[in-house]
C-alpha cells in the first residue's frame, strides 16, 4: 500500500531555471503534490543558509 502510494504522487514535468540578474535566479517546478511545495522551499533555504559562505539568502517567495 505504501509503494502504491508513492508511485501515483505527482512528480513535477516542468523544471526551468532563470537568471535575470547575477544575484537572482528563479527556480519553477511544477505540479507539484500538495504541500510538497513548502517542503522543498524548507529544505532548500536550509541548504542555502548553510552553505553559501560570505553571502545570505534575503529573500525566498513561494507562489501558490
Amino acid at each position: 500500500m505504501i509503494q502504491k502510494n508513492w508511485q501515483e504522487l505527482i512528480k513535477p514535468n516542468k523544471i526551468e531555471f532563470s537568471s535575470k540578474k547575477k544575484t537572482l535566479t528563479t527556480l519553477v517546478a511544477e505540479p507539484l503534490e500538495r504541500g510538497f511545495g513548502l517542503t522543498l522551499g524548507n529544505a532548500l533555504r536550509r541548504v542555502l543558509l548553510s552553505s553559501l559562505r560570505g553571502a545570505a539568502v534575503t529573500a525566498v517567495q513561494i507562489d501558490g
